[in-house]
């Protein structure tokens, strides 16, 4: 009996695993990728040299950084979400109506993406305050507020792929990593609507996030407004305030949409 599974092609996976890692460390040089990769230098140096040659990546002395080859990539892959023109302006009015950061994310295989991101008036530094955040920005569903308000929405089988397929890892102190906490966890965003990020994606911020749903019940992405610790509160009161502000864009949204 003939096996017809696609098998994973080992060159691309190298070539795209270079690429994650130059991201990662915003630019790296050829002995750093082969250290990190566990590569001979002769085939990271093939790999560069293809990548450099297809505009993929560039090189800056002996510095390798992604190149703008990507960029219409991105675009395209954001712009063809149905949702996106819509949930755009709706982030700019999260952010201005909160005075802090907002932004739309949506899940893809199981992380979530950032597609649209913007500053309130209150956090007009908060890039530089609250960490790299910006659209294009990935994150593991478990530990941002708007990956836990989507997980929430998301049927037991869908949230157990998820579990398996990219664990529970820790990025503070805060996150959780225990199965069973993460369900109780997702038992009570389902309650009040809302979920809440204190400090478990990066030390020093908060975050509220609500789901977007489709009328069939489908998770379309949520809206998160967030900021460092000093300026956004987790008392009981604020998240609530936080929460319904949410859930009325999210309203808005829903009804616009569809």
């Amino acid at each position: 009996m003939t096996n017809d599974r696609p098998r994973p092609v080992k060159t691309t996976k190298t070539s795209l695993a270079l690429v994650r890692a130059v991201y990662d460390d915003d630019g790296a040089t050829l002995s750093e990728l082969a250290d990190r990769l566990d590569l001979a230098k002769s085939t990271v140096h093939n790999h560069l040299h293809t990548l450099v040659d297809e505009g993929f990546l560039v090189r800056d002395e002996d510095t390798y950084h992604v190149g703008l080859e990507f960029l219409p990539f991105g675009e395209h892959a954001r712009e063809r979400n149905p949702q996106y023109a819509t949930a755009r302006r709706r982030v700019h009015t999260l952010a201005e109506r909160s005075g802090h950061e907002a932004d739309f994310i949506v899940e893809e295989h199981g992380r979530a993406y950032s597609l649209e991101y913007a500053i309130g008036e209150s956090n007009h530094r908060g890039l530089s305050e609250s960490g790299p955040f910006r659209a294009g920005n990935r994150f593991h569903m478990h530990n941002c507020a708007s990956g836990k308000a989507m997980l929430a929405s998301m049927s037991d089988s869908r949230v157990r792929d998820i579990i398996d397929r990219w664990g529970l890892p820790a990025t503070t102190d805060r996150t959780i990593t225990d199965e069973s906490t993460l369900y109780d966890e997702l038992e009570a965003v389902q309650r009040r609507g809302y979920a809440i990020n204190d400090e478990e994606l990066i030390d020093g911020y908060r975050s509220v996030g609500a789901s977007v749903m489709s009328p069939d019940g489908e998770v379309v992405g949520a809206f998160s407004i967030g900021g460092p610790t000093y300026r956004l509160g987790i008392d009981e009161s604020t998240t609530e305030e936080i929460g319904q502000v949410l859930l009325d864009e999210v309203g808005s949204l829903e009804s616009e949409l569809f």
